[in-house]
């Protein structure tokens, strides 16, 4: 019997996350997603999948949703705290009749960005003492991690729950609706709109992933916990490279100047930028899905993979 999985979230990693279950899963699960627009819900039909109508603030429609499905993946944002104390509320909830459900939230390494630590600090998710004695209360998204954290802690919720934490994701989607990820593109996008690249914090360093193999690890994690009777790690990251901002900074300039989409001189800005979400410092290892089998595939690194993604905006009108 197909088990039930509610999706929030349908965009760049929740889409594809949605495709690869749709591709290669479907005869295992019956998909339900959440959805305010009309018209992508009618698209969703078309999938196969079920949508359920409203929005991240519709508490009782998320609430009534994470009681009854047997998987719930939070792929929307990683800082909607309503949304996800809807979900606890369901889980709560929840029969004790019933199998413990999954649920998986999406968080993001951006947690690791505060304080600023030197580029040779590299959190496990093997150690979650140490994330949780040096990540302070107030780092990026940390507000919802700590809610999950503190009912996971209760005891009160009939699930079994993992935060999965990606670090700067690249690559095209596979999903219906977005395609491209939101660092690297709102970095391009500050270029073209200042005329020239700014190159934000460029000797510091943080993890990429391919979004093809970013789904793959979701998948891992999410066997892991249909399988596993054990209380799964709250913690769980999903990287396979490294990068130097100044790197990347030196691949945008050329890219976007050979395009004459900038004409610019370069500009250096020793800090990170709050609004392209580059230039920070955050470095982290994925043990725990490697661990599992995690299938990591060879695909086109971050400086690789620029110039096809610039072409795509592009293309589709996103620059």
């Amino acid at each position: 019997m197909a088990k039930t999985l509610f999706l929030l979230g349908t965009g760049f990693i929740g889409g594809s996350v949605l495709n690869a279950l749709l591709e290669d899963k479907k005869d295992q699960y019956t998909i339900s997603a959440l959805c305010r627009d009309p018209k992508k819900a009618d698209k969703l039909k078309e999938l196969g999948v079920r949508p359920v109508q409203g929005e991240l603030a519709s508490d009782e429609l998320i609430a009534k949703e994470a009681a009854e499905a047997d998987i719930i993946m939070h792929i929307a944002t990683a800082d909607d705290l309503p949304s996800v104390q809807s979900i606890l509320k369901g889980l709560a909830k929840r029969s004790s009749s019933k199998a413990p459900a999954v649920y998986i939230h999406t968080s993001g390494t951006g947690v690791l960005t505060v304080p600023t630590r030197p580029t040779d600090v590299v959190f496990t998710d093997k150690d979650p003492k140490t994330l949780d004695e040096q990540i302070p209360d107030d780092a990026p998204h940390r507000e919802v991690d700590l809610a999950i954290k503190k009912a996971v802690e209760s005891k009160e919720l009939n699930a079994k729950v993992s935060i999965i934490l990606p670090p700067c994701i690249y690559g095209i989607g596979t999903g219906p609706f977005n395609k491209i990820s939101i660092q690297c593109p709102l970095w391009i996008r500050e270029a073209i709109r200042e005329g020239k690249l700014i190159s934000h914090g460029p000797d510091r360093t943080w993890n990429n992933i391919h979004i093809h193999n970013l789904v793959t690890g979701y998948l891992t994690l999410l066997s892991h916990l249909e399988q596993t009777s054990s209380p799964p790690p709250l913690y769980v990251f999903a990287e396979t490279g490294v990068h130097r901002w100044g790197d990347i900074a030196d691949v945008l300039d050329k890219e976007l100047k050979q395009r004459k989409l900038i004409s610019g001189d370069r500009v250096v800005d020793p800090e990170g930028s709050t609004d392209t979400e580059t230039g920070t410092q955050s470095r982290a290892t994925a043990e725990w899905l490697r661990e599992w089998g995690w299938k990591v595939k060879d695909l086109p690194s971050l400086a690789e993979s620029l110039p096809h993604e610039i072409d795509f905006m592009r293309e589709t009108g996103a620059i």
